[in-house]
């Protein structure tokens, strides 16, 4: 500047900044609008949209472009809307053969998860509207709808707050590797020592079993190790941080 107010600028050129990634235009002119989205939820849900100005899916994947660096990545979105965000991750994942996860949350007003974000994702992932018309061929994917509540915890009910964590842990396990256990024959899971001699008596019915959640106070035997082992299943320990640290807290009680 003539004033000498300004200071040293480094120039890049555009072919340099395309080795880190992409340049992104400043107007993205090249994108739908929320005219498209609401036509775009119309055809989801057959009728009407149930929500005002939705974001169109193709600008949401814009960004996961843009913004992840893996095609594994995990993407989380506060505020999900009619679920545009879960939808483009799965568009996404179906164009480039990714693995990208994807987490929702609302505060449920209106019943807004249930009945819009909730069945917008199940009527793409399986092609088929609530009322049982086709959608379209539906895309790869999962989905686990859950609803969080608070539970006041204190010493003397922290024991049970424990269990009745404890009773989810199924659950816990099925959003972290994205499988539906009632409907898979691949995982499976034994929270104690009862379920896995079970297992074990019954083993030649899991065949197609490859691995095999152990709950961290089941005790398994060398014996049915080997027979674990000898069938193919992979044993894995359900992750401690699934779990109160009921010791310490146990020890500072005394």
């Amino acid at each position: 500047m003539e004033n000498g107010t300004s200071g040293p600028q480094r120039k890049r050129f555009i072919w340099e900044a395309e080795k880190r990634g992409r340049v992104v235009k400043t107007i993205w002119d090249d994108v739908d609008t929320t005219t498209n989205g609401t036509q775009e939820l119309k055809n989801i849900f057959g009728g009407e949209s149930p929500f005002s100005n939705p974001k169109p899916t193709n600008l949401i994947q814009r960004i996961l472009q843009l913004s992840t660096n893996t095609s594994s990545s995990t993407i989380l979105d506060f505020f999900a809307g009619s679920g545009t965000t879960g939808h483009a991750v799965l568009k996404l994942n179906a164009e480039d053969g990714g693995h990208r996860k994807f987490i929702l949350c609302t505060n449920n007003e209106s019943n807004i998860c249930r009945d819009i974000t909730y069945q917008r994702l199940k009527t793409v992932i399986t092609g088929k509207r609530k009322d049982g018309s086709t959608y379209s061929d539906g895309l790869p994917g999962s989905l686990k709808y859950l609803k969080v509540g608070f539970i006041p915890v204190n010493d003397k009910m922290y024991y049970e707050y424990a269990d009745q964590l404890l009773e989810n842990i199924r659950t816990l396990v099925e959003l972290e590797n994205t499988v539906d256990m009632d409907n898979s024959k691949t995982v499976s899971i034994i929270l104690d020592d009862d379920e896995l001699e079970k297992f074990i008596d019954l083993i030649d019915q899991h065949l197609e079993c490859k691995s095999l959640y152990l709950s961290h106070d089941v005790l398994i035997s060398s014996e049915q190790e080997q027979k674990l082992h000898k069938n193919g299943i992979e044993i894995k320990t359900v992750p401690e941080y699934y779990y109160p640290d009921t010791e310490s807290r146990g020890s500072d009680e005394h």
